[in-house]
């Protein structure tokens, strides 16, 4: 069985031991971990604590730490800016997207998005963390706030790419390096004026084959596409 996963950001340690409340206590006691049972902590910054549950009473699990470790930061940096589109598929692709390991994601309103972003970070942070104790990803992705997409057109990256439904050029012909920017429109796809706005700043048209795909599925295989093309 693989070892249990638990988010605590900037853990307070007093006697080389971990005390763990709130949520993931909750979590722990749903998922009646046992003593002596052993854990890891981490705190979406790149540190990991390797622990054993010393006990777990009603409002606290305790671990003794027997471990620690700063795990380095994958060079590989992938940037999603996604459109906003319908609740249930965007926070699919974040969760998703979070399992492969972006680093980055920038909810951005194009002309035909026909959601808003609404007051759902708390929701999206979750998500994230759900995503990184399932993939043991150690570093929790940024979401940034909403940008428009002029906004997104200027984040400097390496790789520019936009997933496009038509005229796409293969994406490894895309690939300059990391970090790799790579945009997902909404469902109602790109206009005109946003691709040849893209273009003008050094875009790439890329075609994920030739399917039409739903925003959310672009998103994920994208970045597991651009992820397998870099590492190569």
């Amino acid at each position: 069985m693989a070892v249990r996963s638990v988010y605590w950001p900037d853990p307070s340690i007093q006697n080389n031991r971990i005390y763990i409340t709130g949520d993931e206590h909750r979590h722990l006691m749903v998922a009646r971990v046992q003593s002596s049972e052993t854990v890891q902590i981490f705190d979406g910054k790149g540190s990991l604590w390797t622990g054993t549950i010393e006990s777990t009473g009603k409002h606290e699990t305790v671990v003794q730490i027997v471990g620690f470790r700063r795990i380095p930061r994958d060079p590989l940096e992938l940037v999603l800016a996604l459109a906003l589109i319908r609740t249930a598929a965007f926070e699919l692709a974040l969760e998703k997207v979070a399992e492969v390991g972006i680093m980055r994601i920038v909810p951005f309103t194009a002309e035909r998005s026909n959601a808003a972003a609404g007051n759902r970070r708390e929701r999206w942070q979750r998500i994230l963390v759900e995503a990184a104790k399932q993939s043991k990803q150690y570093y929790l992705p940024v979401v940034d706030s909403t940008a428009t997409f002029e906004q997104v057109l200027l984040i400097p990256a390496a790789s520019k790419i936009l997933f496009a439904e038509r005229d796409g050029r293969p994406l490894k012909s895309a690939l300059a390096g990391s970090p790799a920017l790579y945009l997902v429109g909404p469902e109602g796809g790109w206009t005109d004026r946003e691709l040849s706005a893209a273009r003008d700043r050094g875009f790439h048209e890329v075609s994920v084959g030739g399917s039409i795909l739903k925003a959310e599925t672009a998103a994920i295989v994208g970045a597991a596409l651009i992820r397998y093309e870099l590492e190569k």
